[in-house]
C-alpha cells in the first residue's frame, strides 16, 4: 500500500506518475524533434539536388551562348566593312543581307534560378546547413543578376535599325533557309525588294556606330563573362555534389 500523509496524499505515487508523464512528454518531444530534423536533411538534400540540376542546366545555356556570340561576332565583322566604309570585300549581296541579319544581338541569357529564388522566398534557404555553400549561392545569383543587368542593357539600337529596315518576309525566309552558323546559303532574293535596304546598309556611319557596340559587347561576353559564368557555375555545382555524397 502506497504512504500517505495526514491529508490522504500518496506523495510518492503521485510523484512518480508526474515523472512518468513528464518522460512520456519529453520522449514524445525528442521524437518529433528527430521526425522533423530527418524531414529537414530529407528536404534539404531534395534542394540540393534540384540546385545542382539547374546548374547544369545553366551550363547548358552558357555554352550556346558561348557559340551564339560567337557567330554574331564573326557576321557583325564581316559585314562591317559595308557599313562602315561601303567596302563590299568578298560579301555578295545575299551574303551581306544575311549577315546583317545574324549579326543582330537576340536578347540576353535566361538563367535559371527557380530553385533558388523558391529557398528565399519561403525561407527556406535555412534548411542548407553548409554556411560557405549559402555564401556561394547568393555570390553566384548576385553575380548573373548584376551582369543580366549589363545585358539588358546593351545597344539595341543597331539590331532594331536592322530589323526595322529588312522585310519581315526576307526576315522569316533568312530564319528558315540559312543556319546562324554560316551566311552561305541561297535563296530567290528576286523575290524582295532589296535594292533600298543594301543602299541603306552601304556607308551607313549611324548604323556603323552601333555595330561598333555590337562587337565589343558580344566580343566581351564571349570572352570575358560567359566563362567566368562557366566557371562560376562548375565550381558551385562540385561544391554542391560534394556535400550530396553520404
Amino acid at each position: 500500500m502506497a504512504a500517505t500523509n495526514s491529508s490522504g496524499i500518496a506523495w510518492p505515487r503521485l510523484a512518480a506518475e508526474s515523472a512518468i508523464i513528464i518522460a512520456s512528454i519529453l520522449l514524445a518531444l525528442g521524437v518529433d524533434e528527430w521526425r522533423q530534423e530527418r524531414n529537414d536533411r530529407e528536404l534539404e538534400r531534395e534542394y540540393l539536388g534540384r540546385l545542382t540540376d539547374d546548374l547544369e542546366t545553366n551550363l547548358g545555356i552558357s555554352e550556346l551562348q558561348l557559340r551564339s556570340h560567337a557567330h554574331k561576332v564573326k557576321f557583325a565583322r564581316l559585314v562591317y566593312p559595308l557599313v562602315s566604309r561601303g567596302e563590299w570585300k568578298e560579301l555578295d549581296s545575299v551574303s551581306a543581307i544575311v549577315a546583317s541579319y545574324f549579326a543582330t544581338p537576340a536578347g540576353f541569357p535566361e538563367w535559371t534560378d527557380d530553385t533558388y529564388e523558391e529557398l528565399v522566398s519561403s525561407g527556406r534557404i535555412g534548411l542548407i546547413r553548409n554556411v560557405e555553400i549559402r555564401r556561394s549561392l547568393l555570390g553566384y545569383y548576385r553575380y548573373l543578376e548584376t551582369e543580366d543587368w549589363t545585358y539588358q542593357f546593351m545597344s539595341t539600337a543597331y539590331r532594331d535599325a536592322i530589323r526595322a529596315r529588312m522585310d519581315p518576309e526576307l526576315q522569316l525566309t533568312i530564319r528558315e533557309n540559312c543556319g546562324p552558323q554560316t551566311i552561305d546559303c541561297r535563296f530567290d532574293i528576286a523575290a524582295y525588294e532589296t535594292d533600298e535596304y543594301l543602299e541603306w546598309l552601304t556607308s551607313n556611319q549611324e548604323l556603323t556606330e552601333g555595330l561598333n557596340r555590337v562587337i565589343v559587347q558580344w566580343t566581351r561576353a564571349a570572352t570575358e563573362y560567359l566563362p567566368e559564368v562557366q566557371v562560376r557555375t562548375s565550381d558551385l555545382k562540385q561544391q554542391i555534389e560534394t556535400e550530396l555524397l553520404p
